[in-house]
């Protein structure tokens, strides 16, 4: 009795990181380069969008703490200004918990629609930040095609999401359901 019952902590653990484990592989698949011939095309803003449906879905597994270590992560990994996109994401993310409420059962098309605008005001803002710290050097241009790129990718990256919701939903439910019949 007493090993399930750490099994079982173990597994609700081992769920409750997996949207802050899944957001750091979003940000390596995101700074990796996607180059047809000679063409460099641009990642869609993947860990954005983890951030984004775990903080609308379930807050308590993408915690502002987390989003800030997954911003800078992403920072170190890009090599761009300190604090740009965890700054960035801190602030959309406070934003965004503050809509969640508003989105929240209204099925898809109004979590896209909420990503929609999310998207537009973080790219604003990192366009912004980027262009204080570093110059007129950013290019509106590329950063406008990463985020075309971006809305288009959400419905399906999200599907991918919602299954892994499912899976610690399900998870969670068989834990709580074995729990009660060990007693």
């Amino acid at each position: 009795m007493g090993n399930t019952a750490f099994l079982q902590r173990v597994t609700i653990i081992a769920w409750a990181v997996t949207p802050f484990l899944l957001a750091l592989f979003c940000v390596m698949i995101y700074v990796a380069p996607l180059r047809i011939g000679n063409l460099n095309i641009p990642m869609p803003l993947l860990p954005f969008m983890a951030i984004y449906f775990w903080v609308m879905t379930r807050p308590q597994y993408m915690p502002f703490y987390a989003i800030f270590l997954i911003g800078l992560f992403q920072d170190a990994l890009t090599g761009g200004p300190m604090g740009l996109w965890a700054g960035s994401y801190l602030l959309g993310a406070a934003i965004m918990s503050t809509q969640a409420e508003v989105i929240a059962g209204r099925g898809r098309s109004a979590l896209w629609l909420g990503f929609l605008l999310a998207a537009m005001i973080l790219f604003m803002l990192v366009w912004g930040a980027a262009r204080l710290s570093l110059g007129p050097s950013p290019s509106g241009g590329r950063l406008g095609l990463e985020l075309l790129i971006t809305l288009l990718a959400y419905p399906i990256i999200s599907r991918g999401f919602s299954m892994i919701q499912r899976a610690t939903s399900h998870s969670r439910r068989l834990t709580v359901t074995s729990t009660k019949v060990d007693y």
